[in-house]
Formats: C-alpha cells, structure tokens, sequence
C-alpha cells in the first residue's frame, strides 16, 4: 500500500540533507519539503509534491494535511505508562494546595468505592507536600478520617513515596515490628507506632506489587486508554519504566493488533535472570517492541529528600538515601553487561552520580565489547567534575526538562553549592549524549510542554525570564532530544528519528512551525494527526 502524504511543511530533520541540532539556523532558511511518500510502513521519498505523484503508484492513497507542519514521530526516553495509564481515572492530587484540599478531591473517589463492590483498594496520587500552604508530610490518621473501611494508596509526585491509611497497613501485614530495609524507610511516630509514609525501597516493592496484582484492576483494560492519550500528543515511541505486566499488556495488545505505539521497554530486576537466561540483548526484539536495559535505583527524589547529596540538606546531616550499594551497583551492573545487556541508573542527587559513575568507569571494558549505551536517569544535580565523564564513559543523561520546572520551589537548597543543576546546556556541550522524556505520570507527557521547558526553563513564561538561562538549549536540540535521540538510546537512529528514505513512517502533524513559534506559544501546540507505520493512528476530532 503506497500513501502520498501531501500540502504540509515537512521538518524532516534528515542529518543527510546537512541537518544538524547543534547548527545556528533559522527554519525559514532550511529548504521544506511538502511530501512524503511511503509503501507498507516505510518512508519511500520525501520532497516535493509534483515529483513524488508523479514517481507514486497508480491507485497511491492520497492524504491531505491542509497546509499542517509535519515532524518526526515524537519520543519519550522515561515513562511510566502503566502507572501512567491507570492514573488517567484515578485521584490526582498535583493541584491540591493543602492536606484539606486533597482529602476533599479524595472523597467522591472513596463514595463511589464502597459502591462498588468489586473495588477492594483505592489508588491515586501525585501529592506534593511540599507545594501546600502547610508543607508537612501527611500521615495514616487524615486518610482514616475519610476512609477507615477500604485500603488506600497514595503515591507522592515523584512516586517514591507511598502514603497508606490504616486498613492499607493491616492489610499489608505491617505494624511497628517491621524492620526498614536497606534504602527505604517506615516512618514511625513517637511511639513507634507506623505513620503510613513508606519511603524508596520500603514502598516501592509494595508500590509495584499492588500495581500487578489483580486489586489494581486489568491493566489489559487501561493501558490502551493510555496509549490513545500518547497518540493524541504526537508520541509515537516511549521507553517504558514499568513492570512484566506492563510488557505483557503490550505484547497482548500487539497480538490483536491494536499496538499503536513502539515501545522500547526498560527491564526490571526481578526480571533480569530469565531474560539472560533466554539470551535476551538490549537490542533483542522489533521495531514495535524492543528490550532495553536493566533499570536500577541509585537514590531516592528531590521532592523527598531523599536523593543522595554530597552535602547535606540544610541545616540537617541528612544527606538523602543511597538505594542501592556499590557493590550492588557493580554487581548488577556487571551482571548485565556480561550478557549484552545496558544499565540505566536512576541517580537524582549529585552523590549518586558520582557513585553511578564510578561504577560505570569499573565495567566499561565489558560494556564497550557489546556496545552498550550505559543510561542515567534524570541526572538532576552532578559536580562540575563529573560533566565531562559522561561523553568520555559514553553515559547518556536521560533527563526530564519538565522536572526542572516544576521543582524551581524546591531548588533554593542550591544557593552556595557548586553543583549542576539540569544542566543539559553543560551537558551538550561537553558532548555527552542526552534524551528527553517525561517521567509520567509525575508530568504531563506532552513533548511540546517539555521542549518549551528545555528553551525557557519557566513554566509558564519565554527565556528571558528563566531560571539560570545558560542552561537552556536550543530549539533543534529540544526536539531532537525527542525525536533522533530516543531512538539513538533504544539502538534504533537507523530505524526512525528522521524523515528519511528507508526509515519507519512516523511522524506528526502539527498546527504551528514548532522552529518558528513565539517562546510562550510552543508548549500550546495541537497535534492534528499521528501516523506510526504509515497509518493514521490518531486524529484530532474538529467539533
């Protein structure tokens, strides 16, 4: 089948027409095709309309996208989705500005659970504690004032830690005899007693254990409601955070047919012996769904405290949480790479970048005979020192312009420490290699939100008004690091990323020339239409 997409402004961002991220230009100087024609799910030409009909098939399908701009198929290098899926009829509390205030968003959700009596758990979350009028972290007994009867777990904003009422807790099996495991906490009141903040390795087992078991409800039945709201934002390729259920839904939604997005998915630990012992790579699988690298945690989250510090927060000697040992670090790390299989390491704090890092440095040898693209996720804080390591390790920063935004409340802990601070301008220009994503659902997954985050660094404003500026990068470099870049980390920059002869037809239509656009107006982009695979996967309803 040969489609002859046609009356648009094509950015095909193809190196081999002299494109690059890193060049000064303005996008009314680069030359716009305004075609692209493809066969089966492949891109045949892209160029000008008059020579491609005339090279087109007889009976070639022709579509018409009504003078719309045409980019590659966006990328999301950190997503969650089924978390992600499932939040999207669940509490979010991320607005709430007070403890009362989320109490009363919960309600109608606890009302409508004792009404259904299939619905034995109650979840939600994306608190911030830190954003309300009253920044103290809550406990079991304001949950229990609203629901004593039905088990309810909350998960904070950067999900690294739950908050539990008490039915949760005695159904759980936990009471003030539980021992903190190594990297995670229960926190106790005075008298011992659990408060119902579980934090990093205590709550994350618990965290992923419900979300795989059957009280979370059929990921079967929410994940393609999350996929439908990834299309609508012109994402077309996602590395996925989550669990085996997570790459079992995708794989049943592939069966049918019905699997729209390609999906990179980031292995889990409890999963990592079977996948060696299957002979599984990093680069196993297809263009719809590939195997990536093992995910490990090296810290905790800005939001609470718990990421790993060099120096303490202030006026305290606590200096954050490291998740994971060295020696635990080197092990999986290890253990990974002697099977061809890449690491990503979740470090935030500055400390852990350094220890992740190290560990990295000790196994490069094994990681460079497989190729492997060893991965950081998020990277937020790193001391001058480390920058220029990662291009000469050949990490990728996996990094979520989004979260620097939102965590401007949080930063003023910075003042006096020379440290980094989602620096991907330092980054680049030390030539490391960096990707883009979301970390949903702690953000929004819209890319063009977060590539308005990169150029501005302000939530709301334009570069003149965001915070350290010297910072942010440029518009190409934005999108690239949604586009090109995710399919680099995945091992695909051969496969998609670009418009160009040969590579997967995946790509975006959208209402404004991204390149062009005021500051302010690109986070405010519309996407007309999706296509992955040459098929139109999702399509603006116009009322």
């Amino acid at each position: 089948m040969f489609r002859l997409f046609h009356n648009a402004t094509v950015h095909a961002m193809n190196p081999a027409t002299g494109w690059t991220p890193r060049s000064t230009w303005l996008a009314r100087d680069m030359p716009h095709p305004d075609a692209i024609l493809t066969s089966e799910d492949r891109i045949v030409a892209v160029g000008d309309y008059r020579k491609l009909a005339d090279m087109a098939p007889a009976r070639t399908e022709r579509i018409n996208l009504e003078g719309r701009y045409v980019m590659p198929g966006m990328g999301d290098g950190h997503i969650h989705s089924a978390i992600y899926s499932r939040s999207i009829t669940e509490p979010d509390l991320r607005a709430c500005t007070s403890l009362q205030a989320a109490l009363e968003l919960l309600k109608p959700f606890v009302d409508r659970a004792r009404q259904d009596k299939t619905k034995t758990w109650i979840f939600g979350g994306q608190w911030n504690a830190n954003g309300w009028d009253v920044p103290v972290f809550p406990d079991k007994h304001s949950l229990d004032s609203i629901c004593p009867d039905i088990p309810m777990a909350l998960g904070s904003l950067d999900w690294h830690t739950l908050w539990l009422n008490s039915k949760a807790l005695e159904t759980l099996g936990l009471d003030r005899n539980v021992k903190d495991p190594d990297g995670g906490t229960y926190e106790r009141d005075d008298h011992g007693e659990l408060t119902g903040i579980i934090r990093e390795a205590a709550g994350i087992p618990i965290r992923d254990g419900l979300m795989q078991s059957d009280v979370s409800g059929n990921i079967d039945d929410y994940l393609p409601a999350g996929q439908h709201e990834l299309l609508k934002r012109g994402i077309t390729s996602i590395h996925d955070i989550d669990g085996a259920d997570c790459l079992s839904a995708y794989q049943k939604l592939r069966e049918r047919g019905e699997l729209n997005v390609r999906v990179h998915k980031i292995l889990r630990q409890e999963q990592i012996l079977d996948f060696i012992n299957r002979g599984i790579r990093s680069t196993s699988g297809d263009e719809w769904i590939s195997m990536g690298p093992l995910k490990l945690f090296a810290d905790g989250a800005l939001g609470s405290h718990t990421c790993h510090m060099s120096d303490p927060w202030p006026g305290t000697e606590d200096h954050g949480m490291a998740v994971t040992t060295r020696d635990e670090l080197d092990h999986w790390i290890h253990l990974a790479a002697s099977a061809g299989i890449a690491t990503a390491v979740h470090a935030i704090g500055d400390q852990a970048a350094t220890e992740v890092l190290d560990a990295f440095e000790t196994h490069q040898a094994m990681s460079r005979v497989f190729g492997l693209r060893q991965r950081i996720e998020h990277a937020q804080y790193i001391k001058r020192g480390d920058v220029p390591r990662f291009r000469q390790l050949g990490v990728t920063a996996s990094m979520q312009p989004m979260h620097c935004t939102a965590d401007l409340p949080m930063n003023d802990f910075l003042d006096g420490r020379d440290l980094i601070a989602y620096g991907w301008n330092s980054l680049r220009a030390a030539g490391a290699e960096l990707v883009f994503g979301s970390d949903a659902p702690v953000e929004d997954p819209n890319p063009f939100q977060g590539i308005h985050a990169a150029i501005t660094r302000t939530r709301h404003g334009d570069a003149a008004d965001g915070w350290q500026p010297q910072e942010t990068v440029s518009r190409p470099e934005a999108v690239y690091y949604y586009t090109h870049a995710v399919a680099r980390a995945s091992y695909e920059e051969n496969l998609k990323g670009c418009l160009a002869p040969g590579l997967l037809a995946d790509f975006v239509v959208v209402d404004r020339d991204v390149f062009s656009e005021d500051d302010r107006a690109v986070k405010d982009t519309v996407v007309e239409t999706t296509v992955v695979g040459a098929q139109i996967r999702y399509r603006r309803e116009v009322s």
